[in-house]
């Protein structure tokens, strides 16, 4: 992250808040973390996160101390914001940047208020809201980006045809989450699959959302689980299809690119016209 080490004005905004050791003076080192970067601040408001696995949310005012002015950054209040959007909270540092503001994108264009909300409630995880954008999985036999990648699929699933409205809606949810178990180290998840094990630690949040959405809930916890059941509803069904169709598409023209020895240009949601007639062409061979 973009370390902030010095202010020379005070300031106040939304940030997450992690606590750390208190000195022998009685302060307490505090990251300040927000959408530019991370700051590292003292108070006298002694807190704790040890009894939640969510990110602490406020609004604190900070006010820069010491010789040279800002040398010791302190915070002087803290708000207690519970209710804050914690997507909004995610640095856009170096390296990350361009793909936390398309994942805000795509989360601001999912037309679903409880599968919205759910994202939100997700990424609060600490697991999520840090590990999220520097883990790497497996696809192809290559390493790659868990965040691009999802990114990358929910964006074909946003531009994709052929879906209604609620199958774009949870498929974008669904191509967001279903790496997303991967956030945790392999060795807690208890079963060996981490799919299993994100669904565990996400359980409050689709309670939640089954409440207003009952049926909605059923889909995506049917998607998530899809490797490890017999059948799925039709409904279900059709989205992965739809959700697994783009994202092997998307693999393939990378694929058709690389032998015409033309480096991609970046993520695309077009499906290349050429391309769709080298691979038929290929296939009739």
């Amino acid at each position: 992250m973009n370390k902030q080490p010095l202010i020379t004005h005070p300031v106040t905004f939304d940030a997450v808040l992690e606590p750390g050791l208190i000195s022998g003076d009685g302060l307490q080192s505090v990251r300040v973390i927000h959408p530019d970067g991370e700051l590292a601040a003292w108070t006298w408001h002694h807190f704790n996160a040890a009894n939640t696995d969510s990110v602490l949310t406020g609004t604190v005012s900070i006010q820069p101390f010491g010789q040279p002015v800002g040398l010791t950054s302190v915070i002087d209040r803290i708000q207690w914001q519970p209710a804050l959007q914690v997507i909004d909270l995610i640095p856009e540092v170096a390296g990350t940047a361009k793909l936390v503001a398309r994942f805000r994108s795509l989360v601001d264009q999912i037309r679903h208020p409880g599968l919205q909300q759910l994202l939100h409630d997700v990424f609060a995880l600490r697991p999520l809201f840090y590990n999220y954008w520097s883990a790497a999985l497996e696809a192809d036999g290559e390493p790659c980006s868990l965040a691009e990648k999802a990114i990358i699929n929910a964006e074909l699933v946003q531009w994709g045809v052929g879906l209604s409205s609620f199958q774009r809606a949870v498929g974008m949810t669904f191509a967001l989450l279903r790496n997303a178990g991967q956030a945790w180290p392999p060795e807690q998840w208890s079963d060996g699959e981490h799919a299993l094990h994100l669904l565990r630690q996400i359980d409050g949040s689709m309670s939640h959302l089954a409440q207003g959405y009952p049926e909605d809930a059923d889909v995506l916890r049917e998607l998530m689980e899809h490797e490890y059941r017999l059948s799925l509803s039709p409904l279900a069904l059709s989205t992965l299809e739809h959700v697994n169709h783009l994202a092997d598409t998307s693999w393939l023209d990378a694929h058709w690119g690389g032998l015409d020895g033309q480096e991609p240009n970046g993520p695309s949601n077009l499906i290349s016209l050429d391309a769709f007639r080298r691979r038929r062409a290929s296939g009739s061979a």
